[in-house]
């Protein structure tokens, strides 16, 4: 419990961010994938500067971790190739980020990445703010089975959808 308490509050506001996002996934989908777009965008571009900068930072997570098959791994291969696997997964996010950008089946690729992306993380535990990765990977399920998607800033584009759809309930019904 030591390392919960060490990071109580940005595990709280963490997760809190993430139940809003997976509640705009449904309610207001363009700022869950606006959000989402910022947040891998930015979590790619400190990905690649820290690990060029000071790799061996990641290797916290080994302590953080739910399960000993990650613990095993981050002291093992990960410790010994931690630069090349931060770049792989920083480059990971910055294609999740570019297809949340643009549309049709990038973003559905992107919503994809994101929710592997969620549920590979999610037993690092404290690490990864779990369940927030959980919540996070939702998200993106929600926008990839719900939604057909547009270019980004393409502000009303799921207003449309919302009318379309009810009209095709309407007619259904």
């Amino acid at each position: 419990m030591e390392t919960l308490d060490r990071y109580i509050i940005p595990y709280v506001i963490t997760n809190a961010l993430f139940l809003l996002c997976l509640a705009a996934a449904i309610w207001k989908p363009i700022y869950c994938r606006v959000f989402l777009f910022l947040l891998f965008l930015s979590a790619s571009i400190f990905n690649g500067i820290t690990a060029l900068a000071d790799p061996h930072s990641y290797l916290v997570f080994g302590e953080l971790s739910f399960h000993n098959f990650y613990a095993e791994f981050i002291y093992g291969s990960f410790a010994e190739h931690t630069l090349t696997y931060i770049l792989i997964i920083s480059s990971g996010q910055m294609l999740i980020a570019a297809g949340l950008i643009l549309k049709r089946h990038f973003t559905g690729l992107a919503c994809l990445g994101g929710i592997i992306f969620g549920f590979a993380i999610a037993p690092l535990g404290i690490g990864s703010a779990f369940p927030a990765t959980v919540f996070m990977a939702l998200a993106f399920l929600i926008l990839l089975r719900n939604y057909r998607h547009d270019y980004i800033w393409k502000w009303d584009q799921y207003k449309t959808q919302l009318i379309e759809t009810n009209h095709v309930s309407a007619a259904r019904g």
